[in-house]
């Protein structure tokens, strides 16, 4: 069996009724890895299926979706207009990543994924970074939404920088909220010019990464676009086999203790 990565969904109404959908471009990069995709749907129905879902989950892909609710980081912020705000995203995305650190589960974490990440682990949000840091820099260009770029520095001696081995790249950019307090588990691997934390790690776990851009958006631009989903893959594998190993020794110790009665 395919080792799983579990990737929650995200909805909107469309003509009055819920619609789930996941970008197809991760669906492929994941597949393309020898990995399978379970995509877990967002109606109120399937809390009851979480822990299956989790079970044999052996990589974490938290993707894009609407605001995380400021009340999971006691933002300080001042009263901003949120975006769309998504209950049950928050709910099944923070029981799944909860897990994943505790198991030691690979988990990338993609533009909404990387500020959950920074969240879950006492890290704080900007609910509007333009407005709050009152930058010039754009983070989201509307008129120019899939085309707009902004650069960004990448730190040496970080994954990151080992992936696309350069000091700058130019990114995509398409959120609204973005990192704050950077938690202290979470190192920084990149900083847009005004200061915004764009990437990050955690050293001690097998695979933690967050990055505010979209790798999967723009693959031609950089063969590192490529590498960040190889490096996921390999970690997942990884963490599949092992858990694979560990089962099967927990198998046959049941069956040598029924044989002893």
């Amino acid at each position: 069996m395919k080792p799983r990565v579990v990737v929650v969904s995200r909805r909107f109404l469309r003509k009055n009724k819920w619609v789930n959908w996941v970008s197809e471009a991760h669906v492929s990069l994941i597949m393309s890895e020898g990995l399978q995709p379970v995509i877990v749907p967002i109606p109120e129905e399937a809390e009851r299926h979480l822990t299956g879902y989790a079970e044999r989950m052996a990589g974490l892909l938290m993707v894009e979706g609407g605001d995380i609710d400021p009340r999971y980081y006691k933002g300080d912020s001042p009263p901003t207009e949120l975006d769309e705000l998504d209950e049950l995203k928050d709910n099944y995305e923070f029981r799944f990543c909860r897990r994943a650190l505790k198991r030691g589960v690979p988990i990338l974490g993609i533009c909404r994924g990387i500020q959950l990440l920074n969240v879950i682990q006492g890290g704080t949000l900007h609910a509007d970074v333009m407005r709050e840091k009152n930058s010039t820099l754009r983070h989201v260009d509307m008129e120019n939404y899939d085309g707009y770029r902004h650069p960004v520095r990448v730190l040496e001696g970080t994954p990151l920088h080992d992936w696309y081995g350069l000091d700058e790249l130019d990114v995509n950019s398409y959120h609204h909220q973005g990192i704050k307090k950077v938690a202290k588990r979470l190192e920084p691997m990149a900083y847009s010019l005004d200061g915004l934390v764009e990437a990050v790690f955690t050293p001690s776990h097998p695979f933690q990464v967050g990055l505010q851009f979209h790798p999967e958006r723009m693959l031609p631009a950089y063969t590192g676009n490529r590498r960040v989903y190889d490096a996921f893959a390999k970690a997942v594998k990884a963490y599949h086999r092992r858990a694979h190993r560990s089962g099967s020794r927990a198998s046959r110790a049941k069956k040598r203790k029924r044989r002893s009665r």
